[in-house]
């Protein structure tokens, strides 16, 4: 899903609300040492599990988990370094988007994508794909596909869709 997704050998990646690092562990693996991955996580619990989950099956010298409750993650990741954003099953626990994608734009390279997977089990304060589309566009992100993989969502697999955006620089 992540090489289909454009993830490449040497790429930077975020995974925003990374949670016990389900997709911050193969995103380090099809990275490698070459490239690196900020996962960003606000729980506490979550990150020490995905440290535990990380020694197991990673470079430790390829990601940095950086604890956050900020939604810009304290100024820790520079700007226009990232060539892929993840943030899959998160955003509905995001008061202000708006600023969300702003921040994820100011940390894109030139081609740079923002995956987005809204979840496939229903939340209070679900995610209106069709408002996302609309507010990436203002923001200069095109919109370029969803597609369908199968995915873990907590302990299930799940066939569900993953929304994919492209800074198209001009």
């Amino acid at each position: 899903m992540l090489t289909s997704l454009g993830v490449k050998q040497g790429h930077h990646a975020l995974d925003f609300g990374c949670g016990e690092g389900r997709y911050t562990v193969p995103l380090s693996q099809v990275v490698g040492k070459e490239g690196c991955v900020y996962s960003v996580e606000r729980n506490e619990e979550a990150i020490l599990a995905a440290k535990e989950r990380l020694s197991l099956f990673s470079d430790p010298d390829v990601v940095r988990l950086l604890k956050s409750d900020d939604i810009e993650a304290a100024g820790l990741i520079p700007k226009k370094s990232i060539d892929a954003i993840f943030a899959f099953d998160v955003l509905q626990y995001i008061p202000d988007s708006d600023k969300l994608f702003l921040y994820f734009r100011s940390l894109l390279k030139p081609n740079g994508m923002v995956c987005i997977y809204p979840a496939a089990i229903p939340h209070p304060g679900d995610v209106d794909i069709k408002l996302i589309i609309t507010k990436m566009k203002k923001i200069g992100l095109q919109y370029v596909k969803s597609t369908e993989y199968k995915m873990m969502h907590s302990a299930d697999m799940v066939d569900d869709i993953v929304h994919s955006f492209k800074w198209i620089a001009g």
